[in-house]
């Protein structure tokens, strides 16, 4: 998207929003994906912002959720303009190399910075949002020199052709990592449909803050998750991807983009046999899992979803008990 040449009117700044926030959905995804698939504890670099050495694939998954909370600030900018936020995204891409994968998100850090800091507003006209790209806009600034740091890293050390991880066919056809990738998906798609509903329901504050702490929570999991297929030798798919012959995994849809649920009865009564589903998933797992740390980060899970599903379901029950809610 390039940078709109002015913003004078409410129509132009939810066509800058709406591209942004596409935006946003693409890298809060892509980095996190970029990040596991780097082995942990592996790639250190000495960040300028910090003044600190840190790990690569941990600092990749941090400037993930900064994206995540962009997103979220322009969805509940857009709501409050009246209009419905989008849930589509960029393309996502994931290279072999790690190299590859860096050097794109600095590209995207830097593109976007641009879009954020040369889109011109008329002078006066909703400051608000134009302080808020302005601040977002220097976050932008942050990753790219980061992630400029981790680029020049790997290249004075000679680790230019180090590869991602790569997952080991026979690890992809065990029942358990069938079961967690499918779990993990679900994970992600709940995270998701609960921002949804917290942007839809922004202006009730206490079902919002119930609902952004279940997406809170989904995140966790994705997180927790992505992690121990590595432990089972698999990785983290990039969903609906198509392989290009460089090796690249490229999707033009790594989540839904649409969810069920327009009013507070209907959403709520969505998500509380989604998450008996999700649930139903992790019964299936425990039992394939040997006693160790991950059956018992797996058991975590299982009662953090335990919480969820007691707390939709009163949600669920109050919201039809009392008449004129909406």
């Amino acid at each position: 998207m390039e940078p709109l040449a002015q913003v004078d009117n409410e129509q132009q700044v939810l066509e800058l929003l709406t591209g942004s926030l596409k935006h946003e959905w693409a890298v809060s995804l892509e980095y996190i994906i970029h990040a596991y698939s780097l082995p942990k504890g592996k790639y250190f670099y000495s960040d300028p912002v910090v003044d600190s050495v840190l790990d690569m694939r941990a600092q990749t998954i941090q400037v993930g959720i900064d994206e995540m909370y962009h997103a979220l600030q322009m969805g509940l900018v857009i709501r409050q303009m009246g209009a419905q936020p989008t849930f589509q995204t960029d393309e996502i891409v994931r290279f072999p190399r790690i190299l590859d994968n860096l050097a794109r998100n600095q590209r995207t850090e830097d593109i976007v910075t641009a879009l954020y800091q040369k889109s011109r507003f008329r002078e006066g006209a909703f400051p608000k949002v134009q302080n808020m790209f302005c601040n977002i806009s220097y976050d932008e600034v942050r990753h790219s020199r980061q992630f400029q740091a981790m680029v020049e890293t790997l290249k004075k050390s000679g680790q230019e052709e180090a590869l991602c991880l790569q997952p080991d066919p026979r690890a992809e056809d065990k029942e358990e990592v069938r079961i967690l990738q499918n779990i993990t998906r679900l994970e992600n798609e709940l995270m998701h449909r609960y921002l949804a509903h917290v942007l839809l329901f922004s202006e009730h504050q206490d079902l919002s803050w119930r609902l952004f702490k279940n997406s809170i929570d989904h995140m966790r999991h994705w997180d927790k998750n992505s992690g121990i297929l590595i432990k089972l030798g698999s990785l983290l798919r990039l969903e609906n991807a198509e392989r290009r012959p460089d090796g690249s995994e490229r999707s033009l849809k790594p989540m839904p983009d649409a969810y069920p649920g327009t009013d507070r009865l209907s959403a709520l009564q969505t998500l509380l046999p989604a998450e008996e589903g999700l649930m139903a998933l992790y019964q299936d797992l425990l039992p394939l899992l040997a006693e160790g740390e991950i059956k018992e980060q797996i058991k975590f899970h299982i009662m953090q979803n335990r919480e969820h599903l007691f707390t939709q379901e009163w949600l669920l029950n109050n919201s039809r008990r009392i008449k004129g809610l909406v």
